[in-house]
């Protein structure tokens, strides 16, 4: 008969617990430090994700500008523009930041892990502007082929309209009251491409002087406006104009236009405007024919 020795069991044990925990240990470590990676990760993805819809705010015009508010935005998140590369796409309608970051483990190092490089990239996009929520200003523009800077007509003086139309619209309400607050602050509901608006007759100079007082509390020009200028205004592209009296006409698209001048002889407002590209509040359809106004996405 076999003579088992309790010291030998004791011993066995010993070996099984040190095995048993160091297992576990491992294990425990590589659990912390996964959670560690993980939350570097979300916090670079967030950061690269707020760069580059900063950035594509400045295009399709400004990529070498995009490209400064997108490192800008990096060092205000305490990402090291050393560790990404910001590329715009060759039509200016995209910006991608690929960023890397080296993790170091608090842990893993009992298992000679010590550390783990994440790697986040985030794209972003602009698209034809299909809808647009709030902001639009409450005239219209017959559809255009003009290049930046042209100078367009947004409401014609009294006189030069077809059956009493000279550019306004009706968005929200109709009358003078609602003309101006649109006209100041923009209509505060949706538009889409597709929807039928009403002309507005009447040549409204009742709020010219309201409104170029507005305008002319910014001192701002074609040439150095800031994205938030007030002279900034978006305005419905429709099929036509030659229409009679109130009647509906279908927008095709969206403009966006500096205002350079605002002016009320004898009873006729004239509205005059530069076409700009501009990147605004609107859900995009690549699709539809460019026309300068824009919304961003991000894009996987």
């Amino acid at each position: 008969m076999a003579i088992v020795k309790i010291s030998d069991n004791k011993g066995n044990i010993s070996i099984m617990l040190c095995l048993l925990f160091t297992a576990l240990l491992g294990f425990t470590a590589y659990v912390i430090d996964i959670g560690l990676i993980y939350a570097e990760k979300t916090k670079l993805s967030n950061a690269l994700d707020s760069a580059v819809l900063a950035a594509i705010l400045e295009l399709p015009d400004n990529d070498e500008k995009a490209k400064a508010v997108a490192a800008d935005y990096l060092e205000k998140n305490n990402v090291d523009q050393n560790d990404t590369i910001i590329t715009i796409g060759t039509d200016r309608k995209s910006i991608q930041i690929k960023g890397v970051k080296r993790v170091k483990h608090f842990f893993s190092p009992i298992i000679k892990i010590n550390s783990s490089d994440v790697n986040v990239t985030a794209k972003a996009v602009i698209g034809s502007a299909k809808s647009v929520k709030g902001g639009i200003r409450p005239f219209a523009v017959e559809k255009f082929d003009y290049s930046y800077g042209s100078l367009v007509t947004l409401k014609m003086a009294a006189g030069d309209g077809y059956k009493g139309n000279y550019g306004a619209v009706a968005l929200g309400g109709t009358g003078a009251n609602v003309f101006l607050e649109n006209t100041l602050y923009g209509y505060n509901g949706i538009i889409s491409v597709g929807d039928a608006v009403y002309t507005e007759t009447g040549n409204m100079a009742g709020a010219a002087n309201d409104i170029k007082k507005y305008i002319n509390t910014e001192c701002s020009t074609f040439d150095d406006f800031m994205r938030d200028s007030i002279r900034l205004w978006t305005v419905p592209l429709v099929d036509t104009l030659q229409v009679e009296g109130t009647s509906p006409v279908t927008v095709v698209g969206f403009g966006e236009f500096f205002v350079e001048n605002i002016t009320n002889n004898s009873g006729k407002i004239e509205v005059i405007g530069r076409f700009v590209r501009y990147v605004t509040n609107a859900y995009i359809d690549t699709t539809l024919e460019d026309t300068g106004v824009y919304g961003a996405k991000l894009v996987k």
